[in-house]
């Protein structure tokens, strides 16, 4: 079943209106869209309550059209929000009615539905209003720190249904014609362990939401006409397309297909899960099929169809085709997702999410290498492919406030044919995020972080050595509870063209008063003792090609 199919070529209205503009005035159009994300993004990280939006920079800021196309994405934006932000717009917007909203209106949504990631990325949305009709709207998209549900972060491996994840918005209007509505923010409050830091974002949020319309206002609708932008945006849209086909014929056709294996189904005794997608390459058509991934699992690994296999199919073309072109929805019309209903990548609403992410980062990069399998000098080896998320919560001694401190640890990538694999870097959906600064986890936390290292040995060997990962020991220094989300110990992250695999992480946990380390990559409220400490090692990435097969050539010449 196709659920993604390229949209037919427009019309020959909208090609003349393409036609018509200026190339270089098309240009200035798309930066200037750009410099609108790119400020609110810079604004977002000045103004948000929590590190993980400031400092984490857990978030995407994007503009969508009126018909709910992705128009552009801040240079920041995490990667895997690529593909779902129209949809979870044009479903709030069906909710209300875009005839119900209001210039000054901002409206919530994160309905499992649409959303399909855990409940605790929160699309923030504005309707942008240009002479009295909607031409666009701004979405900030980040992630609040617990949205209620059963277990503090609203993340939990014991998690069977979504209901036990958290609350759902699903286009509740938090201002309304500029005015923030008091009841909708104290029911928000109220459906959290931690208000502080979530008015703080949303307030943030709201803000930038504000200053997106206020500068699409100044730097879009008093330089150009509406019939301008519809020509603008078409220009945009078939410059998209022709730079996306003309990557596609660069690429080898053929049929591929990868597969890897999870170490189980995110809870200790469930069996492992096989991953496996097919790759289809034809003339300027690329096709990513997910029909033979596993069924969605009662555990919380599950994501929906487009925060899932579509975000998944969309980042790896990205990467493959168009990796420096800011994003918008036409670069992909030369990409059909198939994914039927109810796979672990296409789960049902109701499904669990809360660990979501313990499956995209392998999925992308099972897209390249079923391409590598054949063409190995086209991608990278695999990379450490894991969130490797650590949590720590608690409630602090002297208030009793609760805390949490969220972390997800970078890995190694994998080696190519022309250089050694980078690292440590977080995974494929994450880009370039940041870890959180020690000084500031020991400042705001009851932590401390005895030692960071690079763990170069994780790094697989080859004509070029996979990226390290690292390895790091936090001390409790309060009694707190910790939960992990490490995965890809059984299948660790793959060689390509004869290189080794990287080694797989781990995590451990030295009680005080024992000597024994105890296994706790994947637990949901582990109890720590103060003085436990806590051992973390991330996996290296794969390495590439047979390892001094370089110096054999050389001899062989001399």
């Amino acid at each position: 079943m196709s659920v993604v199919e390229p949209r037919s070529v427009s019309s020959t209205d909208a090609g003349v209106r393409a036609r018509s503009v200026d190339s270089v005035e098309g240009e200035i159009f798309r930066f200037a869209t750009t410099s609108v994300v790119d400020e609110i993004e810079v604004n977002l990280t000045r103004t948000a309550y929590s590190e993980l939006i400031y400092e984490y920079k857990d978030y995407c800021v994007g503009i969508v059209t009126a018909d709910f196309q992705l128009l552009t994405q801040s240079a920041g934006s995490m990667p895997i929000f690529l593909g779902d932000l129209g949809p979870q717009v044009r479903d709030a917007v069906d909710v209300i009615g875009a005839d119900n909203l209001q210039d000054g209106d901002v409206f919530i949504h994160n309905w499992s539905g649409v959303n399909g990631q855990h409940l605790n990325h929160i699309a923030c949305i504005a309707p942008v209003f240009d002479r009295g009709d909607i031409v666009a709207y701004i979405v900030i998209r980040a992630h609040w720190a617990d949205v209620g549900g059963s277990a503090p972060t609203s993340l939990s491996w014991k998690a069977r249904t979504i209901f036990e994840e958290g609350i759902q918005y699903r286009g509740l209007r938090v201002v309304r014609a500029g005015k923030v509505e008091p009841d909708v923010l104290a029911t928000i409050q109220a459906n959290t362990r931690s208000p502080t830091e979530v008015t703080g974002d949303l307030m943030a949020q709201l803000a930038g939401c504000g200053l997106g319309c206020a500068r699409w206002d100044q730097r879009i609708s008093t330089r150009w006409s509406r019939e301008e932008i519809d020509a603008l945006i078409e220009f945009q849209a078939e410059e998209s397309r022709r730079l996306a086909r003309e990557a596609v014929l660069e690429l080898p056709d053929g049929d591929y297909e990868a597969a890897c294996r999870l170490d189980n189904a995110g809870v200790e005794g469930t069996e492992p899960l096989d991953l496996h997608v097919s790759v289809s390459i034809e003339g300027e058509k690329i096709k990513v099929d997910f029909s033979r991934m596993p069924p969605e699992v009662l555990t919380p690994v599950n994501s929906g169809l487009y925060g899932g296999a579509v975000n998944i199919a969309k980042l790896a073309f990205k990467a493959l085709c168009l990796p420096d072109r800011p994003a918008d929805d036409w670069m992909f019309d030369a990409l059909e997702v198939v994914a039927p209903p109810g796979t672990i990548v296409s789960a049902t609403a109701q499904a669990p999410k809360g660990f979501w992410v313990m499956i995209p980062p392998t999925a992308v990069d099972l897209v390249l290498r079923a391409i590598g399998s054949v063409h190995p000098e086209l991608v990278p080896a695999g990379h450490h492919g894991t969130v490797s998320g650590v949590f720590f919560t608690g409630n602090r001694e002297e208030s009793g406030d609760f805390w949490m401190a969220i972390e997800s640890y970078g890995g190694g990538f994998g080696a190519t044919a022309s250089e050694d694999g980078y690292g440590p870097l977080k995974s494929f959906i994450h880009g370039d995020n940041p870890g959180i600064a020690v000084e500031l986890l020991e400042a705001r936390f009851p932590l401390r972080i005895h030692s960071t290292r690079l763990r170069r040995e994780a790094g697989g060997a080859g004509l070029h050595e996979g990226g390290p990962g690292i390895e790091r020991l936090v001390e409790a220094l309060e009694p707190m509870a910790l939960q992990t989300a490490f995965d890809r110990t059984i299948d660790p992250p793959w060689g390509l063209a004869g290189g080794s695999p990287g080694l797989p992480g781990e995590v451990h946990v030295l009680q005080p008063g024992s000597d024994d380390w105890i296994a706790a990559s994947k637990v949901t409220g582990l109890e720590l003792k103060k003085g436990a400490l806590v051992r973390i090692r991330t996996a290296g990435g794969g390495g590439w090609g047979l390892p001094g097969k370089q110096l054999s050539e050389e001899l062989d010449r001399e």
